[in-house]
């Protein structure tokens, strides 16, 4: 059971150190120093809680970026006009949805041999979730640019392209899961993690996609 006290929630924010963007920073080279860091840390589920919400604010402004500010053709033919509602429906879920991956990587690592605790394991899913947060709002630049330049551009024209920023996100958001869930329980190797996770994601998507139809 998590248990939050909404007045640490407000002392994290104040006390949120520079040094968290220097680890961000570092995070991209060395995942694995910067999740043993936190952990040694032992971070207040308040202090997690920010991390998920921070990047929830990364989230959405690149959602808005690539479906509201500069969307490709392709996209806006592919989800509509109730863009606005499913990001607002997809911002509201967002931050159960980390806390139930985090249990369901947990379950997914202790097959491969994981030692740590669920809370430990938390810990290491929601650093990476954060560390992917800036890499997602890189991607979605693309979109600016394909939409920017797919008059002038046949390549760009390309269905398959002006879809790839929506898809390429969700790389970094579960390498950087992975890694984190991988260090927290002291697993050398996060590919096969990574290709577990990316299997249920494909899975969970085609079926919404599915139910959706």
């Amino acid at each position: 059971m998590v248990s939050i006290n909404i007045s640490d929630i407000r002392n994290e924010a104040e006390n949120l150190r520079p040094s968290v963007t220097v680890r961000l920073a570092r995070s991209f080279f060395d995942m694995r120093a910067t999740t043993e860091e936190l952990l040694s840390e032992r971070p207040s589920e308040a202090r997690l809680l920010m991390l998920v919400l921070l990047s929830d604010m990364i989230f959405t402004l690149s959602w808005a970026l690539k479906t509201l500010i500069s969307p490709t053709q392709a996209a806006t033919a592919s989800m509509g006009s109730d863009v606005v509602l499913w990001l607002m429906v997809a911002l509201m879920l967002r931050t159960t949805a980390i806390y139930a991956l985090a249990l369901v990587v947990g379950i997914v690592v202790k097959a491969f041999g994981g030692k740590a605790t669920l809370f430990e394991t938390r810990v290491g899913v929601i650093w990476g979730v954060f560390v992917a947060a800036p890499i997602g709002l890189i991607i979605a630049e693309f979109a600016v640019i394909i939409n920017q330049f797919d008059g002038s551009l046949a390549l760009l024209q390309s269905q398959g392209i002006q879809m790839t920023p929506y898809w390429l996100g969700m790389v970094p958001f579960v390498w950087f899961v992975s890694k984190g869930a991988a260090a927290a329980n002291r697993i050398e190797n996060a590919v096969p993690i990574f290709g577990t996770i990316a299997a249920l994601a494909v899975i969970l998507v085609g079926g919404v996609r599915y139910m959706a139809m």
